[in-house]
């Protein structure tokens, strides 16, 4: 795992299972951090946003689309992002 600058991506998964998080992730609200990792944990078996992914994700962490939701609406909020 490493924590870096991302851009404008909140995390990713690389080659090797590799987990990257942006630094900025620790200023989310805990719920919203909690959905961003458990999100690249599920990268490690499914690596592409297939239903598959989606049904693993919803099985981890039923409430994922209401996080997803507010990461949408306000991340850009979180100390400029």
């Amino acid at each position: 795992m490493k924590v870096q600058d991302l851009g404008y991506r909140w995390g990713s998964c690389g080659k090797g299972h590799q987990l990257y998080f942006h630094w900025k992730t620790i200023l989310l609200p805990r719920h919203i951090a909690e959905y961003v990792i458990v999100h690249e944990l599920v990268h490690l078996h499914e690596p592409h946003h297939t239903p598959a992914f989606w049904r693993r994700l919803e099985r981890a962490m039923p409430d994922y689309e209401q996080r997803k939701g507010w990461l949408a609406r306000h991340g850009i909020e979180v100390e400029g992002v």
